[in-house]
């Protein structure tokens, strides 16, 4: 199953149309404090119907910000709503259609009426909505929002994937080589060198202890946005160089390890506050824009399996070795062809 994060430009939406939405933004964060309040101050239970809601806004939306204010009450802390909240419905309740022109158009319920409204199709978007169009995929609930002047609507489409004649490349992340990857059945890798972020980050680490011992707090501070600046900087070259590999061979699907398991099975000290989840967010927007997938699997034993046979191997340094099958590998090359080779769950940006 492949999950697609589509955000569209509604097109020229009119005067009227704005200032609805606009009042169902506003309508919509009172409907959640209503709710927020009255739970706090024992008005009602937590099963709140929308006979309990008095404004305007059609049941599904209202439905839906109960919803999301259950969930954030159960969050830790005071919750206000002190702007206005995008509103969303259900996907049971907003439609998307062609009309006769073929343009593409989103339907869903408001205050007066139901709105149907013209949404620029971009290129990144083109594939999910032509399947959703055509009854190939799932919807998901659709949030409407103001950014700026300009409106968006936002929702996700999931549909089975079609996996004949992909190419599966497997991401190993790691500290001496910042990223090992391999094209599987195409005998095609690369490794990069993890020694330039090791550099900035034994650099301004070393910046910031003195500045700190002589008591420089903003000037600390200072160096640390300059390396933030440094390692965003590395992290954009790195996946753009990534999907620039991947983009060689026909139909790839990007395979990274679950960086969650990264952290807590890695042996590096630094791995806790090096900046492996932004790295894996660059790489999965940029794979997206490019229409490529990405999957996310399990780490489990991706370093110590033989990727050819599978037995337990033993790793020296850059070098693994397996007493099986006698094959000889650099250890992170191995572990990304075992990534490779492994099921993964869709990941989206």
């Amino acid at each position: 199953m492949v999950t697609v994060t589509v955000t569209a430009k509604f097109h020229n939406p009119s005067l009227s149309r704005r200032k609805e939405w606009q009042h169902a933004t506003c309508l919509y964060r009172d409907t959640k404090q209503f709710c927020i309040d009255g739970w706090e101050n024992d008005d009602f239970g937590k099963s709140v119907t929308t006979a309990s809601i008095d404004n305007d806004l059609y049941s599904a939306i209202q439905n839906q910000a109960i919803r999301e204010a259950k969930s954030d009450h159960n969050k830790d802390g005071e919750v206000r709503y002190r702007e206005s909240q995008p509103f969303a419905v259900n996907n049971q309740n907003w439609e998307i259609d062609t009309t006769e022109n073929g343009t593409v158009v989103v339907g869903f319920p408001c205050v007066s009426q139901w709105w149907y409204t013209p949404i620029e199709v971009y290129d990144d978007i083109a594939d999910p909505v032509d399947r959703l169009v055509e009854g190939d995929a799932d919807k998901t609930r659709l949030q409407v929002y103001r950014r700026g002047d300009d409106w968006y609507c936002t929702f996700n489409t999931e549909y089975d994937a079609d996996t004949s004649g992909e190419t599966p490349v497997g991401v190993d992340i790691g500290e001496r080589h910042i990223l090992a990857v391999t094209a599987y059945g195409e005998d095609e890798s690369m490794l990069v060198s993890g020694g330039e972020a090791k550099y900035v980050r034994r650099k301004y680490r070393s910046l910031r202890d003195s500045l700190s011992e002589a008591g420089a707090l903003r000037a600390r501070n200072r160096v640390g946005d300059k390396e933030q600046r440094r390692i965003k900087d590395l992290n954009h070259k790195l996946s753009r160089r990534l999907i620039t590999f991947a983009e060689q061979f026909e139909n790839p699907v990007i395979r990274m390890e679950d960086l969650e398991g990264i952290r807590e099975n890695s042996s590096w000290s630094g791995v806790h506050s090096w900046h492996f989840h932004q790295l894996q967010q660059f790489i999965t927007y940029k794979a997206e824009r490019a229409g490529i997938h990405v999957e996310k699997v399990d780490a489990h034993h991706t370093s110590q399996q033989c990727s050819a046979c599978s037995s337990m191997g033993t790793r020296d340094g850059d070098h693994f070795s397996c007493s099986e099958c006698g094959r000889g590998r650099h250890a992170d090359l191995n572990a990304s062809e075992n990534i490779a080779q492994r099921e993964g769950e869709p990941c989206t940006a």
